[in-house]
């Protein structure tokens, strides 16, 4: 299998666009520090890890690895927080204008 399923509908597949959100970040008392790539990706392979899923995709930052299912913990540093990625799919950029109401 290449693919992620997003839902029971929609598979990610190699070469399909997608918006990231969330990630891990940085606790510092009641303050959060993000510490993820978000935006628009292009995926370019599905790793799994025993129970983990990763994204390896290319993104307007250069490439990135997305932790998007399992549990991850950091036992050396208690305040980093390693939350899973929230992946929805993107929509087409043919024509980004198109889309838009003009008024």
């Amino acid at each position: 299998m290449n693919g992620y399923q997003l839902s029971p509908r929609v598979t990610l597949q190699p070469g399909d666009r997608f918006r990231a959100s969330g990630g891990p970040y940085w606790r510092c008392g009641s303050e959060k520090i993000p510490m993820a790539s978000r935006g628009v990706f292009t995926l370019v392979e599905v790793l799994r890890r025993r129970s983990r899923v990763y994204l390896l995709a290319v993104g307007r930052e250069g490439y990135c690895l997305l932790h998007v299912d399992g549990r991850r913990k950091n036992k050396s540093m208690p305040n980093l927080v390693c939350r899973p990625y929230r992946i929805r799919r993107a929509g087409s950029q043919k024509n980004p204008r198109a889309s838009r109401k003009t008024a």
